[in-house]
């Protein structure tokens, strides 16, 4: 699935899962991800507050330390000064080792540690995805009612996305939304829970969800969310058997991707993340399928469509059935791809029953182009979805 790269603070993560996440960009700037939680949580303590706990202003400027340093990797980054980004978020993840901020009574650090853990999983080691979310899992259970709440939910849904626990993502997704009651800050989080309920099999849940996101974003215009969401309802249109309403879809989004010079969004990392990655091959196929029976495709463009089709349909069954060998075998993942076990991919045998259609087609579509006279100039590069 395709999710915006994160939640409204920092991506449409996919992400989908179209990552999206959001994966996973272009709406996510890292100083908005920055800025959100200090705007919400960097009260200074009072007078009470540190009568109670005498360590709580040391606590506290750590905080504000850990903040503006992920500031500075922020605008390092944006600048492209990579390295400098990188090795801020180090030296943050090390002052806060070092303070023992996941067991600190102050949920401020045990937040800022997980939400740090998150930013080095994406450009490090995925491995520290689980980490990140056991640490948010328990920051959150220590202090539910915290201001800062809000964006732990947010880094929680988007870490575990990452790592494919789909019923804690949808869990925290619902509680982020319960947060967020402007309408203008619910369209990622609404388009990322959608891609959920679709990785979860929900799938009449899933197209109410991007029809809601899709909504949101003709009231709120985003660069990134209204053509996601509407890949997205493509797929789930797809897989729910309504071909005509998938092949709308698809369409519609090539279209406007073209029009708005946002060719190969489902492959720009800092947007969207797919878990399993083989799941972008659906959105492949999709997209290819609608092209070939385009009113006004001639029979050579039919045929190169339905064999682009054909490839993506193939990628994904063999994706899903390595998944499943290793599932299996008990095999660990590879360190590329953290998560859990794989569970037995719900749309496999769906996707051999579509490759079986693709192959049809090209074949049909191929006998057609040898009766037909070639085109002068046949174009054979592919456009990136």
């Amino acid at each position: 699935m395709t999710r915006a790269g994160g939640s409204e603070r920092s991506v449409h993560g996919s992400r989908p899962r179209i990552t999206v996440t959001v994966r996973r960009a272009a709406l996510f700037g890292l100083a908005m991800v920055c800025a959100a939680p200090a705007a919400l949580a960097d009260t200074a303590p009072s007078v009470w507050d540190r009568a109670r706990d005498p360590g709580i202003g040391d606590s506290y400027r750590l905080h504000l330390e850990v903040q503006r340093r992920l500031t500075d990797a922020a605008l390092a980054r944006n600048f492209g000064f990579s390295q400098s980004n990188e090795a801020q978020k180090d030296t943050v993840r090390v002052m806060l080792e070092r303070a023992h901020a996941e067991r600190s009574p102050d949920p401020r650090l045990r937040f800022d540690l997980g939400h740090v853990y998150a930013l080095l999983a994406r450009t490090e080691d995925p491995g520290l995805y689980k980490r990140a979310a056991d640490v948010l899992t328990a920051a959150l259970a220590f202090a539910p009612d915290h201001p800062g709440a809000e964006e732990a939910w947010g880094d929680l849904a988007d870490v575990c996305g990452h790592y494919g626990d789909h019923e804690c993502e949808r869990r925290a997704y619902h509680t982020l939304l319960n947060f967020r009651t402007e309408e203008a800050d619910r369209g990622t989080s609404t388009l990322n829970l959608a891609e959920t309920e679709m990785h979860l099999g929900n799938l009449p849940d899933a197209i109410e969800g991007y029809k809601e996101a899709l909504r949101i974003a003709s009231r709120y215009p985003s660069r990134t969310l209204a053509p996601l969401a509407m890949w997205g309802l493509a797929v789930a249109l797809d897989r729910s058997g309504d071909r005509a309403g998938a092949d709308k879809q698809a369409l519609a989004v090539l279209e406007l991707q073209r029009s708005s010079n946002l060719t190969g969004l489902l492959r720009t990392p800092d947007v969207v993340f797919f878990y399993p990655d083989y799941e972008l091959n659906w959105y492949d196929g999709v997209g290819a399928s609608a092209l070939a029976r385009s009113a006004g495709a001639t029979p050579a463009e039919s045929a190169k469509q339905w064999k682009v089709a054909e490839d993506a349909f193939t990628a994904y069954i063999r994706g899903a059935e390595r998944a499943a060998t290793r599932s299996a075998s008990r095999a660990p993942a590879p360190a590329s791809e953290p998560g859990l076990a794989p569970a037995p991919d719900r749309w496999l045998e769906l996707a051999k029953v579509r490759l079986t259609a693709v192959t049809k087609e090209r074949i049909a579509a191929e006998k057609r182009r040898g009766k037909a006279p070639p085109p002068p100039k046949p174009d054979d590069e592919e456009t990136p979805l």
